[in-house]
């Protein structure tokens, strides 16, 4: 079950990552509309996830993975359009200390972080002792490499494209570190991959077929994550992957500004 699961995986990390780019550099009314027809969606994921997690039909592992996307997306697009983030909103000092850099960091998202906690801890209570748990699965290891890639973005990455941020979170940018390495990054990039090869180690040693789905598409998105850390390491040009999407983004901006040049 390995092919398919490289097929599902990749085909619907690709496509929902650039229909979210995509939406949140849209005009006004489209992104009203688009939000609408997203929380649809997750409404329907939600009211989806009771049958998919006591089925062990083959299926379900593979609808449990897109209903655990489709909510990971409307947590994504909620933020990045504003609607769930925090109560911090202002550019950081460029004089400010770690430690009031990280506060200000924390006050910008916080919102967001708590929905996406709950979230997971919803989709674990729905998935204890189920015989497919495929969404929890998938929501938390986008939660976790998720705040994998944030901490390494704030504590010092060599690349990364601010460009696909809407301009009411161009704030953002400011609380980031892009001018070194931190050693925690390599680290968390080795972490990364060892876990997607004892997750494809897992699904091969899987006597049911269910199972291997279920694991090989969570190892797959566990490897898809794990490059994006490398995206952090290496200037490689990521915004290629989703150039369908890019004709509304705006040109590169300097990462951190003074409040008053704003």
């Amino acid at each position: 079950m390995l092919f398919p699961a490289l097929v599902i995986a990749v085909s619907s990390w690709w496509l929902l990552t650039g229909l979210a780019l995509l939406l949140v550099h849209q005009s006004h009314d489209r992104v009203r509309l688009g939000f609408l027809a997203l929380s649809i969606l997750a409404l329907l994921a939600w009211a989806l996830v009771p049958f998919t997690v006591s089925s062990s039909e083959p299926l379900a592992a593979a609808l449990g993975f897109i209903l655990g996307l489709l909510i990971w997306g409307w947590l994504e697009v909620s933020y990045l359009l504003g609607y769930v983030n925090g109560p911090n909103h202002e550019v950081c000092d460029k004089n400010a200390t770690m430690w009031q850099r990280f506060k200000g960091g924390v006050a910008t998202t916080i919102y967001h972080e708590v929905c996406v906690l709950l979230s997971v801890g919803l989709l674990a209570a729905m998935s204890l002792g189920q015989v497919n748990p495929t969404a929890f699965y998938t929501l938390t290891v986008l939660w976790l490499m998720r705040w994998s890639a944030k901490l390494n973005l704030f504590l010092g990455v060599r690349s990364f494209n601010d460009r696909w941020l809407p301009d009411h979170l161009h704030y953002l940018a400011s609380y980031l570190k892009t001018d070194r390495l931190n050693p925690f990054l390599p680290l968390s990039t080795l972490i990364g991959f060892y876990a997607t090869y004892w997750l494809f180690g897992s699904a091969s040693a899987a006597t049911e077929i269910t199972q291997q789905l279920s694991l090989n598409l969570i190892a797959t998105l566990m490897l898809l994550a794990s490059i994006e850390h490398l995206f952090l390491m290496f200037p490689l040009n990521d915004a290629a992957l989703w150039s369908w999407a890019r004709e509304n983004v705006p040109p590169l901006r300097a990462v951190r500004d003074d409040k008053d040049d704003l």
